[in-house]
């Protein structure tokens, strides 16, 4: 972090993959913390329609899903569809 402080993608993606490990384990909403510092990251350093964003939203949307929060998981998966169907 010192070199790149808290904005590299590198960082995003080991939140990500901390996030996932969380959601795994069933620790809902930790991962969905942790998923919610990567998306953040990534907005601010790869923009709105980046593949990197949308796999945070799916990430984020697994672990509503697991909560039973479907109708948030919706929204998030539906973000995430959207940035990829505007990559095709």
């Amino acid at each position: 972090l010192e070199k790149f402080g808290n904005w590299d993608e590198d960082v995003a993606s080991s939140y990500n993959n901390i996030g996932c490990t969380l959601t795994g384990q069933g620790k809902y909403e930790e991962a969905i913390k942790m998923h919610e510092k990567a998306l953040e990251i990534q907005l601010e350093t790869l923009g709105n329609r980046h593949q990197h964003v949308a796999e945070s939203y799916n990430n984020i949307g697994s672990a509503l899903h697991g909560q039973g929060k479907y109708e948030e998981a919706i929204k998030m998966y539906e973000k995430a569809v959207k940035i990829r169907l505007d990559k095709l």
